[in-house]
């Protein structure tokens, strides 16, 4: 490996989290259990099916909640669910949790899950994939390796005290699709924007008719006019790639996200104005701009942005899938949306965004 795995305690999430180039290397691991003064340990499978000898990136995720998350949320963040399963587990506050043997890697992988009291838990291991939106239809024969290059799989591990359990609690469920769009968009990036408004603005500005706005967006005052009135936000310039955006339906959801190396800072940070009264964004690709106003009636995935306030942040995170056994490592970059009160100060948009060299 050419990076550490780590972990950060003062992370917002405090979540224990790590990635690797190929799955495969996961499928005989197990999450070992144990306690100092006990010559015996507890081996789970995380993989009792070896689904993930069939090879992808991979991210582990884990975390100690006071309740556990609603499954379905957890698949909207993470994608289809490929296998769950769920142990009682004793632990004491000096147990330790280890994933063992991991091919390429000669030590066990310690889980930091923070401090927690003596007593009865529940580990629930889930294996999820998200898969493009792009490739949700059919495909042809040659495009499936492209599409399992860019999915990505996730080891989520979860533990939380067993009374919730007991007590029957049903976790509300919060999290929509139109909180998390997985897909590829290609090297003019994306923009975010309300078509109807932006689409009656640009009418206004510039007049009906057929319009290639890529090139009124580099001629003229266009651009700045949809920013500077909340129309739009944009990412221009991506390194064409599969990428993640979130738009956390609370703050208390966005805890939930583990999109960064657990500790660093975002790659780049986008600041737009957003118009007090909307609610959703479409995600359009950039090329599509060339054909206005037909690019504006069409169905594209939205993101919702939830909250009052004006001013709209777009955090690049990527964290980087380590290579183990001689795979190239690779970027799993997430643009992480967050409303606030108030207006921005400044618009700072993000322009020639560089996800991978």
């Amino acid at each position: 490996m050419n990076t550490p795995l780590h972990t950060n305690q003062h992370h917002q999430n405090s979540n224990f989290g790590f990635a690797l180039a190929d799955s495969a290397v996961l499928a005989e691991a197990k999450l070992i259990l144990s306690h100092p003064e006990d010559i015996n340990e507890f081996q789970l499978d995380i993989d009792p099916q070896r689904l993930l000898k069939d090879g992808r990136k991979v991210s582990v995720v884990a975390r100690h909640m006071d309740t556990p998350p609603d499954r379905q949320d957890t698949i909207i963040i993470y994608g289809e669910e490929l296998g769950f399963a769920q142990y009682a587990v004793t632990l004491r506050p000096d147990s330790t949790c280890s994933l063992t043997p991991i091919e390429g890697i000669d030590h066990p992988i310690v889980l930091d899950l923070g401090d927690f009291a003596e007593g009865e838990y529940e580990l629930r291991i889930s294996l999820h994939v998200k898969t493009p939106r792009i490739a949700e239809g059919p495909l042809e024969p040659e495009q499936h390796a492209m599409v399992k290059y860019a999915q990505v799989v996730t080891v989520s591990i979860c533990l939380f005290p067993a009374k919730v359990v007991q007590m029957n609690s049903v976790p509300e469920r919060v999290w929509t699709r139109d909180n998390h769009v997985f897909d590829s968009y290609g090297s003019g990036g994306f923009i975010l924007a309300d078509l109807p408004r932006m689409a009656k603005r640009v009418e206004d500005l510039i007049g009906s008719g057929n319009h290639n706005l890529i090139e009124q967006f580099s001629e003229g005052d266009l651009s700045d006019t949809l920013l500077e009135e909340g129309l739009m936000a944009i990412a221009w310039g991506v390194t064409p790639w599969c990428y993640s955006i979130y738009s956390a339906p609370d703050e208390h959801s966005r805890t939930l996200l583990s999109v960064d190396k657990l500790g660093d800072e975002p790659q780049t940070t986008g600041i737009y104005r957003v118009h007090p009264g909307i609610k959703q964004l479409s995600i359009v690709p950039v090329n599509e701009l060339a054909y206005w106003p037909s690019c504006a009636e069409k169905a594209w995935p939205v993101i919702d942005v939830a909250g009052e306030g004006e001013t709209l942040r777009m955090d690049l995170y990527v964290q980087v899938c380590e290579s183990v056994n001689g795979l190239h490592e690779n970027p799993l970059p997430s643009f992480v949306l967050t409303r606030s009160e108030g207006q921005p100060e400044a618009i700072i948009p993000l322009i020639d965004v560089v996800i991978v060299d």
